[in-house]
C-alpha cells in the first residue's frame, strides 16, 4: 500500500525560469530591467 505525504498548501513550489526566456524585449519588464542594470546609479543602495 503506498504511503501518501499529507499535502500543505502553504509549501514553497520550486519551479524553473529562465528570465532571458520570460522577458522579452519591447515589453515594460525588459525596459525596466534594463533601466535598473543599465541606467539608474544604484551606488547609494553600496553603503548598507
Amino acid at each position: 500500500m503506498a504511503r501518501y505525504k499529507g499535502y500543505d498548501y502553504t509549501q514553497g513550489k520550486f519551479i524553473p525560469i529562465h528570465f532571458d526566456k520570460q522577458i522579452l524585449p519591447g515589453t515594460f519588464e525588459y525596459t525596466l530591467h534594463y533601466l535598473i542594470d543599465n541606467e539608474i546609479d544604484l551606488s547609494v543602495f553600496d553603503l548598507r
